[in-house]
């Protein structure tokens, strides 16, 4: 198994194995990127990307078939959310999701993950605190392309901070620092992750640039110790009564020491990030620079976590059309590339001794033949992107239309018949698109909500909204009483979209696989 741990400047490499929760590390590399291949965790020349990880995959002798990813971006959105209770993983992803959008304004074009972080106690009635992550789909959409590209086949795509958190709260020592913060330095970014009653409680990414700090030569250090003040107030205020006593560091530790100087002035303790006795294998590697890609290996508890973005997406009905079509193709334009690199590189030594060898090649590269040939695959390339389009269309277009629930009598029925049998009169009903809105009046005050509760229990909807009642007659409402004149209210709620199996096509032919990276 690979696993990467990718940044917009550099690519962290683990090659290792996990079993029964236990991860042996066997090699490890690092890749310099270049400034502006990856922008926010977007990934701008795909082609010349899967070209560098082939590369290096090759002169490291990693031939694994199988890879897991961990992105950091300026672009994921965390949130921490508090969700009714829900019978099934796909009805409480649904949910978060609905409230992601709700809340943040975002789009679809994100994909959503989540993690459960403990229950809350909400006017009487139990939820779950969720923290909540979303990320543009585009991005993950890059990871999918390269690794068709390269032919290894991508099992995750998880954010940093949930990739961390398996081997934080692997380590039996840390629940004795909580509340605790996890730090990751890098010169580009600060990455915090606020640890409550083993769980992670929020996160917060930061990228940082010397600009912002009138280009001081401090400026990594002074934007750390910024991020982490604010973090420290953050929790203050939600938590005066068990503030953060200490903080651990992992990634670039340059200014480990001045940090530690800096928060000992206000009772806090530092250390760095330990290695659980569940990794072995790191003694040849610096474990504070991989320790995201070696969490990444962990494998994830699915009874809280839903932090795996690809399944994420295809539980939503995201698909990665396109990708199967780059397999062949990808992998074509990978060795190709490499090739075109050997030859270049072969050429500048032969420079200075045959001159005449360099024109006649540049002769051929230039020629119709070779020009005709470009030609034809940027049209291929043209009609293939064309495809990938419309089948991506065509898929959600599918899936909106699978899962679109339709109002019929009976549903209508059932839902004035819970709402008279609870002591209600239905005054108005309005439907659109799934969603209802129903006026009504009742003459006891206790009736309405028995109504709501009623249709609670009916577990057909989603989104139930009451907002309590009101007396038509000016004075104050008695719990229990009758009125003399109808008190009203209004309930509204969504019809719950119908369930359906998303298929997941893994198989590769064998002419896909001869095409792939050698």
């Amino acid at each position: 198994m690979l696993s990467f741990d990718i940044t917009d400047r550099h690519i962290r490499i683990i090659r290792g194995t996990e079993s029964r929760g236990r991860i042996r590390v066997s090699s490890a590399s690092t890749i310099d990127l270049s400034e502006g291949l990856i922008v926010n965790g977007h990934i701008k020349d795909i082609p010349k990307m899967a070209t560098i990880i082939n590369d290096e995959l090759k002169a490291r002798r990693m031939d694994d078939k199988e890879a897991v990813v961990t992105l950091s971006s300026n672009l994921v959105i965390f949130k921490e959310l508090h969700i009714p209770k829900a019978k099934t993983n796909a009805q409480l992803l649904t949910m978060v999701t609905n409230q992601m959008q709700h809340t943040m304004g975002i789009a679809e074009e994100y994909s959503i993950s989540y993690s459960i972080a403990g229950e809350v106690e909400e006017e009487g009635v139990q939820a779950l605190k969720i923290l909540a992550t979303a990320c543009p789909f585009e991005v993950v959409d890059c990871f999918r392309k390269v690794f068709s590209m390269l032919s290894i086949s991508l099992k995750s795509v998880t954010v940093t901070c949930n990739a961390i958190s398996r081997i934080i709260l692997s380590d039996k020592k840390a629940s004795a620092k909580m509340p605790m913060l996890v730090v990751q330095v890098d010169p580009n970014f600060v990455s915090l992750n606020l640890y409550e009653d083993n769980q992670l409680s929020f996160a917060r990414f930061a990228s940082i640039d010397a600009v912002d700090y009138d280009n001081s030569e401090d400026y990594v250090y002074e934007a750390v110790n910024e991020n982490i003040y604010r973090m420290i107030q953050f929790h203050k205020s939600r938590n005066p009564e068990n503030p953060i006593q200490n903080v651990v560091f992992y990634g670039d530790t340059t200014e480990y020491i001045r940090l530690t100087n800096a928060l000992e002035g206000m009772d806090i303790s530092t250390s760095l990030l330990g290695v659980p006795n569940n990794i072995s294998g790191y003694e040849n590697i610096e474990f504070q620079a991989y320790a995201n890609a070696i969490g990444a290996m962990f494998r994830s508890n699915k009874d809280t976590d839903r932090i795996n973005l690809l399944e994420t997406d295809s539980s939503a009905g995201k698909t990665d059309a396109g990708s199967s079509f780059l397999i062949g193709l990808g992998g074509a334009v990978v060795l190709s590339a490499a090739v075109v690199a050997a030859v270049v590189f072969g050429i500048t030594n032969a420079i200075n001794n045959n001159d005449a060898k360099v024109a006649e090649i540049d002769e051929w590269i230039n020629s119709p033949e070779v020009m005709e040939t470009l030609t034809a695959v940027d049209s291929t390339q043209a009609k293939i992107d064309k495809v990938a389009l419309y089948k991506a269309d065509l898929d959600t277009a599918t899936y909106n239309f699978d899962t679109k629930s339709a109002l019929t009598v009976d549903v209508l029925n059932t839902v004035i018949k819970t709402i008279q049998d609870n002591s209600c009169s239905v005054a108005e009903i309005a439907y659109t698109s799934g969603s209802f809105e129903i006026s009504c009046t009742a003459k006891d005050n206790t009736a309405p909500d028995e109504a709501v509760k009623a249709i609670y229990d009916l577990d057909m909807f989603d989104n139930i909204v009451y907002d309590g009642f009101q007396s038509n007659g000016g004075g104050e409402a008695v719990e229990g009483a009758a009125q003399e004149d109808p008190i009203t209210f209004t309930v509204s709620f969504v019809s719950r979209p119908n369930e359906v199996e998303v298929e997941e096509t893994t198989e590769t032919t064998d002419e896909t696989q001869e095409e792939g990276v050698e």
